[in-house]
């Protein structure tokens, strides 16, 4: 997929990036091409180990707010997850966000075996199993605390409220910043501020915000198990656990998600209850999330042909989507809340 945030670079260039890093030998380097933010390349060496690279975008890209050095953030996640956490996640080898090699920062990591979720062709027992591995994932996310709610790349508020205005209008900035005007982020703000109540005694715990099947690699084991290994944490923040219960079933409505069932077994404490703050919450967080959809097309695509990329149609239908359903949502919930 091109983007005007991939960073280019060639094929002896990348030989070259993982020469500094202490690998040599690089025998094959093929794009992993199904992304639009970062250029992610599978290489391997002349002994059959194989890598992966991820490449932030250049130092100059137009890109969102909470998008600047979030590659530093994904690395402490990644090496967060592999000390705090049982999650199945790859090997940090090198990282280097100096811009000495290249003009971008950039990781190396190991090469994970298995296959992408989406691309798996689970049966349907399979498929259950995923879904309860997915719910454990989260629950062992949100077993993390967390010292601040927000991204740590752009800052740490004392409480949610502030940290999910803040993000919510640093995306209605960035929007302007390209022309265009975020409703959606203007209208989240008129909620946040009716359900600052709601949102006072929301957990402090990280959270990966970005978790479907595409960003997920799976393993059928032994005994007919399913193992999955988290990739991309790219969107990750400290606060609310209730926002990584929004990307999975991404269109179904709260109250129909298999997977809210399924976390219950597994998380530390019953974090999902079923009442009107919690419902607020979720619907908050879904906003949120189609406000990042809307703004994020905008540092990805430009020109008339954008409106024939399917990816670029597909987030302005699923923020459209996602957004009428939660706003019907927290309308409905603030009947409840004069």
């Amino acid at each position: 997929m091109k983007s005007l945030t991939k960073y280019e670079i060639t094929q002896d260039r990348l030989r070259t990036v993982f020469e500094a890093a202490g690998i040599g030998g690089i025998d094959g380097v093929t794009e992993i091409s199904d992304g639009w933010y970062n250029s992610v390349f599978s290489a391997i060496d002349k002994s059959g180990k194989k890598y992966v690279i991820k490449i932030a975008p250049p130092k100059d890209a137009a890109v969102l707010s909470y998008e600047k050095n979030i590659m530093n953030s994904e690395v402490k996640f990644y090496r967060l997850l592999k000390e705090k956490t049982t999650i199945k996640t790859p090997e940090i080898i090198f990282a280097d966000f100096s811009g000495r090699i290249i003009s971008a920062a950039y990781f190396i990591m190991e090469f994970l075996s298995g296959e992408r979720l989406d691309k798996a062709g689970l049966s349907p027992i399979e498929k259950q199993k995923a879904d309860g591995e997915i719910a454990r994932l989260l629950a062992e996310f949100h077993k993390i605390q967390g010292v601040g709610y927000g991204y740590e790349q752009t800052g740490l508020c004392d409480n949610w409220k502030d940290a999910l205005t803040g993000m919510t209008q640093a995306l209605i900035d960035d929007s302007a910043a390209f022309g265009k005007k975020c409703k959606i982020g203007e209208r989240l703000l008129s909620y946040i501020d009716k359900f600052a109540d709601s949102l006072k005694d929301a957990p402090c715990v990280f959270v990966n915000f970005d978790v479907h099947s595409m960003n997920l690699f799976c393993q059928r084991t032994a005994d007919g198990g399913i193992e999955l290994a988290a990739l991309d944490l790219e969107r990750g923040f400290w606060g609310d656990p209730i926002g990584d219960l929004v990307m999975p079933e991404l269109l179904k409505p709260f109250e129909k998600k298999n997977i809210l069932t399924n976390y219950n077994k597994y998380a530390a404490k019953k974090l999902i209850a079923d009442d009107a703050d919690t419902q607020i919450r979720y619907n908050l967080m879904a906003t949120y999330l189609a406000a990042i959809m809307y703004a994020e097309r905008f540092s990805r695509f430009k020109g008339a042909k954008k409106y024939f990329n399917p990816v670029y149609l597909g987030g302005t239908i699923a923020s459209a989507v996602v957004a009428r359903r939660a706003f019907s949502a927290l309308k409905k919930l603030s009947y409840g809340k004069r």
